[in-house]
């Protein structure tokens, strides 16, 4: 079966068990949480599909990762159990990827990506954020990077759209219209 498919299967089930419960929103922030957990431990996918490594293991394992305070956590510790006892460990982070991108999907959420060469100010972060949702009119969520590579200015991502006003890409530019009108001279 297509992982894509299954992901999105069991992420659609995990949205309406969180609807249910009232707790969408919070399995959400969780749902991240883990997903950065998977990011920064690459060892992690690994050892949930080690074959050696028992059920309870795996969930007591997920337990620390994913522990929350109230309705959420057993929302997610459920889920967890489910994708354990239906040998789905593989597909853990591409579902809980699904599951997110549903929940934008359905509550108008739209995810903005931000590259500066130096960090954003908490004043400018907030501007931004007001801009955007008020154009879009939509909620935002943004995502911020530090590339200094980019030697100045922002490179700006919203869904398709890209806006690259860095120094380095203008520098790019520069240096090909001086190429380009060189080798006209010759």
């Amino acid at each position: 079966m297509d992982v894509g498919v299954l992901a999105v299967r069991y992420a659609k089930a995990l949205l309406g068990y969180a609807r249910d419960e009232g707790v969408a929103e919070k399995v959400y922030a969780l749902s991240d949480r883990v997903l950065q957990c998977f990011a920064q431990n690459p060892t992690l996918s690994a050892t949930l599909e080690d074959p050696l490594l028992s059920s309870e293991e795996k969930l007591k394992l997920l337990s620390t990762i994913a522990s929350g305070d109230g309705k959420e956590g057993v929302v997610m510790l459920r889920y967890f159990s489910l994708m354990i006892e239906k040998r789905r460990e593989a597909y853990l982070a591409s579902s809980l990827r699904s599951y997110m991108d549903l929940y934008r999907k359905s509550e108008g959420i739209v995810v903005v990506k931000i590259i500066t060469a130096v960090p954003l100010e908490k004043e400018m972060e907030d501007k931004i954020l007001s801009r955007v949702s008020s154009m879009l009119g939509k909620r935002i969520e943004l995502q911020k990077s530090v590339d200094p590579s980019i030697e100045g200015g922002f490179i700006f991502d919203i869904d398709d759209y890209r806006l690259d006003a860095s120094v380095a890409s203008r520098l790019r530019q520069i240096r090909r219209q001086l190429i380009d009108k060189n080798r006209r001279i010759v």
